[in-house]
């Protein structure tokens, strides 16, 4: 509809497969789906971001503070780790979010990025999914369950999309910040500012991300005039 867009929050995820899977483009699919693609969502929807000044919020994990990207391999075709391909997926999303900011703060895009991410909640995440080979659910969600409904340490679903929603929308949200639970260990609790996860501190990692992304997904950002609403980032007109 060519409308400018004012929120818009990266909350596709895919949790530890327990094989290496692919999206239809051949990415390792957590890789794939947690962050490439919302890579290449941001640049297309650029100009209308613009036009709408527009809040983008990445939720994370806390996997985003354990591992490291996997440079060598990014997409794990020489030994597929699921935790930590999901920790790569995460990180990947953080550098590029605090990146946004950054890129859009010099050159005047108007759009400001920050991060969230849920604590620990029993989401479907860990939950069966056919789909991706998991038949059964797994203890982890089991034991995630049991500790949600008794109150113990961890959040619930309603608790769990909170950070995110404060992210996108509070007027004390702020970019190139993160928030999450305030509780203990960040797992749960009302949403609050927290420390930036050291793995996402980097910013020379946050630009080889960025200039990565471009190359695997074939798009890239506008710089000045060409990202003014009605043109994609590729120059063409946007069509209704």
């Amino acid at each position: 509809e060519n409308r400018p867009i004012h929120i818009l929050v990266n909350n596709a995820g895919v949790m530890t497969p327990p094989d290496r899977q692919t999206t239809a483009d051949g990415f390792e699919l957590q890789f794939g789906s947690n962050h490439l693609g919302h890579f290449a969502l941001v640049a297309q929807l650029l100009p209308l971001l613009r036009a709408g000044r527009a809040r983008v919020t990445s939720q994370l994990s806390v996997s985003a503070n354990e591992n490291a990207i996997n440079w060598d391999d990014l997409n794990w075709e020489r030994s597929y780790q699921g935790r930590r391909a999901y920790s790569q997926s995460k990180i990947a999303l953080g550098l590029f979010g605090l990146e946004l900011d950054r890129r859009s703060r010099a050159a005047g895009w108007g759009i400001i990025s920050n991060l969230a991410h849920p604590g620990i909640a029993p989401t479907s995440l860990l939950a069966a999914r056919p789909e991706i080979g998991r038949a059964t659910d797994t203890v982890g969600v089991r034991l995630i369950r049991a500790l949600s409904r008794r109150g113990i340490l961890v959040g619930t679903v309603e608790t769990a999309l909170l950070p995110a929603l404060f992210a996108a929308t509070s007027p004390d949200a702020r970019g190139a910040r993160m928030y999450g639970p305030s509780g203990l260990g960040h797992l749960s609790g009302a949403p609050a500012e927290q420390a930036v996860y050291s793995r996402l501190r980097d910013e020379d990692e946050a630009r080889r991300v960025w200039r990565i992304s471009e190359n695997l997904t074939r798009t890239s950002f506008p710089a000045g005039e060409e990202a003014r609403p009605g043109v994609d980032p590729t120059g063409s007109a946007v069509v209704d």
